[in-house]
């Protein structure tokens, strides 16, 4: 009789490979979380060298330095699983992700979730504070030894009639705090079921547009919604009052923007965000604007952009991108060799 041969051991199957492409400050919390199902790299990549991470990774975690196309995706990329933990999903092509079979994870619909991140929505204060009380300017007049505070009269919140345009969680969010600090709230937003009781008002963006000191955007980008703000918007303005902007750049007109504060049609203006980002030049007009006009004040995309914010959305995201990468194909659970450094 011959001899039964012992059964092949079986076969192990690979751990998939993460790599994190903008790894400062990333969270040991969320590499602890990824590294329970896949070997992860931290790496920062240059946009030339995305094609070659698609191509070896099954995971790339990206923020908001790189705009993803055919260009950065490859011909044929490995990648199951995008991960970008915001909700503006603008700087990526969705349908050439879907149909390359890449999963793009999000904070997109994360409703309950968001309502604890608030970074942007406390920015979004800062800069209107900052603008109505001419902080910078007056910052820098301190700091050249002056000491005139004649110089920089401001305006308060309280007693404003602020319009929020976007009353969904970031648009609620900011409502309540105006609401707090003794503002007039008016609402606008395409969709009829807003929160109604998150303003005081409810109307239309061009009687908001006509009726508010200072106006506040919160909606989400889209070819519907590009240049929401333009011309004809900010000529509805009152002379005085005040735009700011910490959603998308493409939201607002920029050059009309700038000709409204040169021709002193539009009293101010505070944005976090510029239309092409993150491809901004020292050039750029609002930029060169910026430098010397104290009515224009221009922030790096910094809403989101706080140690708590970072932690608790890329723990939040790590958990979503390990779901995914399951529902992709098996994953094995047992630990892997540790977070990279």
């Amino acid at each position: 009789m011959t001899p039964t041969a012992d059964p092949l051991p079986p076969t192990a199957t690979p751990r998939p490979r993460a790599i994190v492409v903008e790894p400062d400050r990333f969270s040991p919390e969320a590499i602890a979380v990824l590294d329970e199902v896949a070997d992860v790299e931290l790496r920062p990549v240059a946009p030339a060298d995305l094609p070659a991470a698609f191509a070896e990774h099954d995971v790339v975690w990206m923020r908001l330095a790189h705009r993803i196309g055919a260009d950065e995706l490859g011909r044929e990329p490995r990648c199951r699983v995008l991960a970008t933990p915001v909700t503006g999903l603008d700087h990526i092509d969705l349908d050439l992700c879907a149909a390359h079979g890449i999963e793009v994870v999000s904070l997109r619909g994360e409703v309950e979730f968001l309502r604890t991140v608030r970074a942007t929505a406390e920015h979004t204060l800062a800069l209107l504070l900052g603008l109505l009380r001419r902080l910078p300017a007056a910052t820098r007049a301190t700091a050249a030894g002056e000491w005139d505070r004649d110089r920089f009269p401001g305006h308060e919140i309280q007693g404003a009639t602020v319009g929020v345009v976007g009353v969904g969680r970031l648009g609620t969010i900011v409502a309540g705090y105006l609401r707090a600090l003794g503002a007039h709230v008016l609402g606008c937003d395409p969709r009829a079921d807003f929160p109604h009781d998150a303003v005081d008002e409810r109307t239309d963006l061009d009687d908001l547009l006509a009726r508010s000191d200072v106006v506040t955007l919160h909606v989400s980008y889209s070819d519907a919604t590009r240049h929401l703000i333009g011309a004809t918007e900010l000529a509805r303005m009152r002379p005085h009052a005040v735009l700011v902007n910490t959603s998308r750049g493409g939201l607002v007109d920029e050059a009309a923007l700038l000709h409204a504060l040169a021709t002193d049609a539009l009293g101010g203006a505070a944005l976090d965000v510029l239309d092409g980002e993150p491809a901004i030049t020292p050039d750029h007009p609002v930029l060169r604007a910026a430098a010397t006009d104290d009515r224009l004040l221009v922030t790096p995309h910094l809403g989101g952009n706080t140690a708590e914010s970072f932690r608790r959305t890329e723990v939040f995201l790590a958990h979503r991108v390990v779901d995914a990468l399951r529902r992709a194909a098996p994953v094995p659970s047992a630990p892997g060799p540790g977070p990279r450094p």
